[in-house]
């Protein structure tokens, strides 16, 4: 592998080629990037640059500060195109028939265990609406258990309850304030 994680910040090169082998320490603040490379050949050895990689890390963090990189998980960006955070819609070319594409809505998630899951609903089968609503369920709920989900959706839709008019109501309210 030419390259790897180490720790935070830390990155180790080993080319294949041979060419500078060392770490990488890398910071980004405000936009602004600070990349320096420590070369084996330049401090002596492997280990030695890696000491120095780490106490300049901790310098640069001294520095500038711990990460306030804030994360995307379960915002809604203006990259999602369905309205609902973990749910997009997929598109599948079959293999054999290339002119056949299935649409399908998914959900995904990241849990406790930092595995990500995921479950799609075909469009075909439960219909645009009625898939959208099972992924939007299924991604609330976390949970790839079709059946369950199927049984609380179709408990939701006797009852006259939709999860996406509710949110489509919601995001009118708060665009009128």
């Amino acid at each position: 592998m030419p390259f790897y994680s180490v720790s935070k910040g830390i990155t180790r090169f080993e080319p294949d080629t041979g060419a500078r082998v060392g770490f990488l320490v890398r910071i980004c603040r405000k936009g602004k990037r600070i990349n320096e490379f420590f070369a084996d050949k330049a401090y002596g050895g492997k280990r030695k640059a890696l000491v120095a990689a780490e106490a300049r890390y901790a310098e640069l963090i001294a520095q500038y500060g711990p990460s306030n990189q804030h994360t995307t998980r379960d915002i809604l960006t203006d990259r999602n195109s369905t309205g609902y955070v973990g749910v997009h819609l997929a598109k599948s070319v079959d293999t054999i028939w290339s002119n056949n594409e299935y649409f399908a809505y998914c959900a995904s998630w990241v849990d406790e265990d930092k595995r990500r899951r995921k479950i799609a609903f075909s469009i075909s089968k439960h219909g645009k609406k009625g898939a959208l609503e099972l992924a939007v369920l299924a991604r609330k709920k976390r949970s790839t258990d079709r059946e369950k989900l199927v049984s609380l959706y179709e408990k939701q839709k006797a009852a006259g309850k939709s999860l996406t008019a509710t949110k489509k109501k919601t995001a009118k309210k708060k665009a009128a304030k």
